[in-house]
């Protein structure tokens, strides 16, 4: 959702004397073989596909990317906790993706790990998506997220639409994601997020953000979170901010 401002790594001037003639090479900028991003954030909620986890979330994320053979590649860590309203509280994910870009659309796929410091059976989920750039900034995408062991997700999909633009010079981010429950054929969710992300330096970026969340069907009966606890699923109004850096 940020606008991410990566930082070349330049490569040492490099001097030599030459053979035939005492020249100087001139310095030589040379792409990063990767880059990457930490973030730290404070959420009012710790909402999870439409499901309330918690109060007072605090979350890090450290994520590197890179690119090979056509493809790009990313992974990194993400960790949160909250205050209040779950019993495992402190949670790791962990979580690898691979993508293409085929022309017509973007495909991507990925593995994720849910990790719970408490008493509580962690789960793993494999990911499959694509993603479109249509016009005018707004961009769609669709994902399809199978539980490979752990909790029943009852067949977790999700839609997103995402629109992009410049206000007082920075960059306003709108998404609505809608969740739907495939095992069940059940609605989960609708989201409304929007956020927007003030460059403190050309590296830092400081994103507050607002989203409401509204309860679809009687996809509670079956939403579970990813420790396999039934989570609060109802309209619900929240709002955080989070500092992000890139490298």
């Amino acid at each position: 959702m940020n606008n991410k401002i990566t930082l070349s790594l330049l490569s040492g001037a490099l001097f030599a004397g030459s053979a035939y003639a005492g020249g100087v090479v001139a310095p030589v900028a040379t792409e990063p073989c990767f880059t990457g991003e930490v973030s730290v954030g404070a959420h009012s909620d710790y909402i999870w596909r439409g499901l309330n986890l918690g109060d007072a979330l605090l979350d890090t994320k450290f994520e590197v990317s890179t690119s090979a053979w056509g493809l790009d590649f990313n992974g990194g860590l993400w960790s949160g906790d909250v205050t209040e309203g779950r019993s495992g509280s402190d949670e790791l994910d962990v979580y690898a993706g691979v993508s293409k870009d085929l022309g017509w659309a973007h495909f991507n796929t990925g593995y994720i790990y849910y990790e719970f410091h408490a008493n509580t059976p962690n789960s793993h989920e494999i990911y499959l998506g694509l993603s479109k750039n249509l016009c005018c900034g707004l961009n769609a995408s669709y994902t399809y997220f199978w539980d490979v062991d752990g909790a029943d997700n009852d067949g977790y999909n999700e839609l997103v639409f995402d629109h992009e633009t410049e206000l007082f010079g920075e960059s306003f981010d709108t998404t609505l994601t809608s969740g739907f429950l495939a095992e069940n054929w059940g609605a989960s969710h609708i989201t409304l997020k929007s956020g927007y992300d003030i460059a403190i330096t050309e590296t830092a970026t400081l994103t507050p953000y607002l989203a409401y969340t509204w309860e679809l069907g009687d996809a509670e009966r079956y939403a579970k979170s990813p420790d396999g606890s039934q989570g609060d699923e109802k309209n619900r109004f929240y709002g955080g901010v989070s500092l992000s850096v890139s490298f």
